[in-house]
């Protein structure tokens, strides 16, 4: 929508002096009883809403993370003026929240209170020193009110509003500092005097689309209790008990003017301080007013330990707040695999905890962006174990708004964050992957309808990015990567050529796919042609005739041909044989899934499940040794202690270990298939997932020779069970057979 059709005569307003982090409040009369009265709000920024004296909302971080609005140089740090991005023809997106705040007007004078911070639009510094700013943090609303009589009254975000300085300093997504003497608790009563406060001066809306925000708010999710792991006179280091996001409550005992700080790691040294290298300089500092209590509150921080320290005395802390997007895991697995077990837990907290501001993120302490690469990798199990439809489908239009309209070069995060590094097959390549697993999960055929124009265009990039029939990249300042964080670090990771073509492969067959469906049969024939002439350039540089295998059957390169519809019998042969042999992965995060389906799919389900439970440096086994609550970024030597990429295994703990698939290219688990692989190293395992169209689980459990399987699937679902030689018709409710 365009902006008056959301804020009528509403405008953007700012502090004269451009102060970033500024108290904004409006006040007004009611003479009338009110029925109705609705906010509509839009902070460039994040934000605290507040009427009357009261918090309107225990949403966090108001309103979710987008593509705002153009950028120029100057708003984006150490990114050369060449990058092609200054060229690009993006789309933008700005989300506008709405919330009844009925409950909080009176008849009489009434108060409108907004605290701005930075967050998304005016991030500060990342570890590296970067910021990506949009421009001035900026507030508008619009209070409509219906009263009793039928008389409609708009209070309006105008010159009008006035703006005082808060007690934020810094208040970025990265940091946030505050000096507490300057908050001013009651700035949103009626009765409060704002004499003394400026004016609010108005300022042009971006040119923007602007779309209502329904996407999951981030909450305070639940509590950790922490323990007190070192005290010294100076500073105290506290355990979470976990890797978590979210933020600590320290306790003080102390007068006003002292300084509070908090450093957030991941890690330990060997002294028992919180470890520099994995705290990325996540930081916290407090100028204290005598209070009790401190917390951030317009960001989190991704971390296990932290450091407090205070001028003015004893630091202690009995709480930690876990915050994340208020989704739910809507699934469930327990199985007799300990390693099973582990590899689900953390993979669940992990995804829940990069589930931030209405993105799925690579990492919470880091970068907290919405690489693509990780995103299309996990699609299909964020949306089969969370209840995610709308943050996926808020997601969808991040991709969109971050592909250059011109070329169909679509960015390695969504939204863009400029200078990430990835690669136009397994990062752009989401443009066509993610509409198509939410068609998959949802059924919703519109989506794809959308899409399909801007997957033809990246297609069009593909070919223009193309050399010898294989994919590189071109007129783009940054990394062009094939399998991301294999063991061998980035020198000796797969070909890039070799990753992305097949991968552009694999996203042609769904093209073609998605074309049938679409009623565009031509396509689909020129896309399957296209598909045969990459293939051969595939076998013409990277095939061993000699050995059937790829790239030297190294790093998982067979099964990443496997899937792109190359190779042989021998191929699989070889593939299988090495892992049969292995005791860790030597794969990167695309590998890793690819092979774990592979050999599940292909009858080795004994050997997907050795590697699994595999027991060398580079294996799940190995974080669980050290203690991992969460999956790490790399096998080994890994900067991120909390990157859910290689969780995506999970997805076959339910399609092939409890055998819950859809029906051939079914959607919306209309037709499903119960066929769990026979595998005796796992004799007890039960799960579930909630679709759209109802609750399927299935468990198993074997003993004696004999193995019962009970499976659940809801009306209005065709199922089928598959077993061996054994076909069996489902009824909706519950089926029990014994083998």
């Amino acid at each position: 929508m365009k902006f008056f059709e959301v804020f009528g005569n509403a405008k953007y307003v700012l502090s004269a002096d451009k102060n970033q982090f500024p108290y904004v409040r409006k006040s007004f009369s009611v003479e009338k009883p009110i029925k109705k009265a609705t906010l509509t709000v839009s902070v460039l920024g994040f934000c605290e809403l507040y009427a009357n004296g009261e918090k309107i909302t225990d949403d966090l971080y108001v309103t979710t993370y987008s593509q705002y609005n153009a950028q120029t140089l100057e708003d984006i740090g150490k990114v050369s003026p060449e990058d092609g991005y200054f060229n690009d023809e993006l789309r933008y997106s700005a989300y506008y929240s709405q919330f009844d705040v009925t409950r909080f007007l009176k008849t009489g004078k009434n108060a409108l209170g907004i605290v701005v911070s930075g967050g998304w639009y005016r991030t500060g510094n990342d570890k590296y020193g970067c910021h990506r700013n949009y421009g001035d943090t900026k507030t508008c609303f619009r209070l409509q009110i219906e009263c009793e009589d039928g008389e409609r009254i708009e209070v309006l975000s105008d010159a009008a509003c006035k703006v005082c300085e808060s007690f934020l300093i810094k208040s970025g997504v990265y940091h946030e500092e505050q000096d507490e003497r300057k908050e001013i608790v009651d700035f949103s009563s009626a009765d409060f005097d704002d004499s003394s406060w400026a004016y609010a001066v108005e300022t042009d809306a971006p040119e923007t689309e602007y779309r209502l925000n329904e996407c999951p708010a981030n909450k305070i999710i639940r509590w950790v209790t922490p323990k007190l792991v070192k005290s010294t006179s100076k500073y105290a280091v506290y355990d979470a008990g976990e890797n978590i996001t979210g933020f600590p409550v320290l306790k003080t005992v102390c007068g006003a003017g002292e300084e509070l700080r908090c450093a957030y790691s991941e890690t330990l040294t060997a002294e028992g301080d919180i470890d520099p290298e994995h705290g990325y300089k996540q930081e916290s500092t407090f100028i204290t007013d005598g209070r009790k209590e401190h917390n951030i509150r317009f960001t989190w921080h991704g971390f296990r330990y932290f450091q407090v320290s205070c001028t003015g005395g004893a630091v202690t802390c009995d709480r930690c707040a876990v915050v994340h997007a208020d989704l739910k895991n809507t699934s469930t697995f327990r199985s007799d695999s300990e390693i099973l077990n582990w590899i689900y837990d953390a993979f669940v907290r992990s995804q829940l905890e990069n589930y931030q501001c209405g993105v799925p993120t690579d990492c919470p302490q880091i970068e907290r962006k919405g690489y693509t690469g990780d995103g299309q990798l996990l699609c299909d199990l964020g949306m089969m174990l969370f209840d995610s439809r709308a943050l996926y489908k808020k997601w969808l239009q991040d991709i969109s708004d971050c592909q250059d309209a011109k070329t169909g070069f679509v960015h390695y995060t969504a939204p863009c964050f400029v200078g990430c590094g990835g690669g136009p097959g397994g990062w752009s390549v989401a443009v066509i992957t993610v509409p198509y697993a939410y068609y998959r999960a949802y059924g919703d055929k519109a989506v794809l309808e959308e899409f399909y124009p801007k997957m033809c265009k990246y297609v069009e990039y593909m070919e223009y990015s193309s050399a010898d029939g294989l994919v590189t990249i071109r007129d783009r300042i940054g990394w062009c990567l094939g399998d991301w964080e294999s063991p061998r670090g980035r020198d000796g990771l797969l070909p890039p050529s070799f990753v992305n073509t097949c991968f552009y492969i694999n996203a042609l067959q769904q093209l073609s796919k998605i074309a049938v469906l679409l009623g565009k049969e031509t396509d689909c024939e020129r896309y399957k042609r296209r598909i045969v002439e990459l293939q051969n350039s595939v076998n013409g540089a990277y095939y061993d005739a000699a050995t059937s295998d790829y790239c030297g059957n190294d790093q998982g390169s067979n099964a990443i041909a496997l899937k792109a519809g190359l190779g042989n019998a021998k191929t699989q042969k070889n593939l299988a044989d090495r892992y049969a042999e292995a005791d860790e992965f030597d794969t990167g995060i695309f590998a890793t899934k690819i092979l774990i389906e592979n050999l599940f799919k292909n009858g080795y389900a004994d050997v997907a499940y050795s590697m699994l439970n595999s027991q060398g440096e580079c294996s799940f086994n190995d974080w669980k040794r050290k203690g991992a609550t969460t999956l790490y970024e790399s096998w080994k030597n890994a900067r991120s202690y909390n990157h859910p990429m290689f969780g995506a295994v999970v997805e076959y703990f339910f399609t092939y270990l409890l055998g819950i698939r859809q029906t051939g290219d079914g959607c919306g688990y209309k037709k499903v298939l119960i066929n769990p692989v026979a595998l005796e190293k796992v004799n007890a395992l039960s799960g579930s997932i909630q679709t759209v169209s109802g609750r399927i689980a299935v468990s198993i459990d074997r003993k004696d020779g004999q193995s019962t399987f009970v499976v659940e699937i809801p009306d209005g679902v065709e199922g089928e069970f598959v077993y061996g030689n054994m076909r069996i018709k489902l009824s909706a409710g519950e089926n029990k057979i014994v083998i």
